[in-house]
């Protein structure tokens, strides 16, 4: 009986930890599209390059860019994108995002760069 108890005490550990994770990534794509509405940019575009995920403001021809280092966060985040985009067969999608409590309509195109998937995201009028 001990070892059953200990054995959900490790699942529902396992649950809070892929939890916790779930919610970091959903913060770090809530995070860049708050930067993006903040800094005026009608996209962003994210990249795969040799130091992490260069994710790239732009307004016009101008761009601000930051970069995130956390391989296991770029991953998550990603497949965070492909997934609300529904880019799983196809390279355009559109996802619903709610940012200082106004929605956005934004679209999403998988496209290749040296190699890499790359992803643009395009982001609509508030609602």
């Amino acid at each position: 009986m001990g070892s059953i108890r200990l054995t959900e005490l490790r699942e529902e550990v396992f649950m809070l930890t892929n939890n916790d994770r779930e919610k970091t990534v959903l913060q770090k794509l809530q995070q860049i599209l708050e930067t993006a509405i903040d800094c005026g940019a009608d996209s962003t575009e994210l990249e795969i390059a040799d130091g992490g995920l260069e994710v790239t403001y732009m307004s016009g021809n101008m761009g601000y860019g930051e970069l995130i280092s956390d391989h296991e966060l770029i991953g998550r985040v990603i497949c965070l994108i492909i997934d609300r985009a529904k880019l799983e067969n196809k390279s355009r999608g559109v996802m619903i995002w709610t940012l200082s409590g106004r929605q956005y309509r934004i679209t999403v195109k998988e496209y290749e760069s040296f190699g890499e998937s790359a992803f643009r995201l395009k982001l609509g009028e508030p609602t």
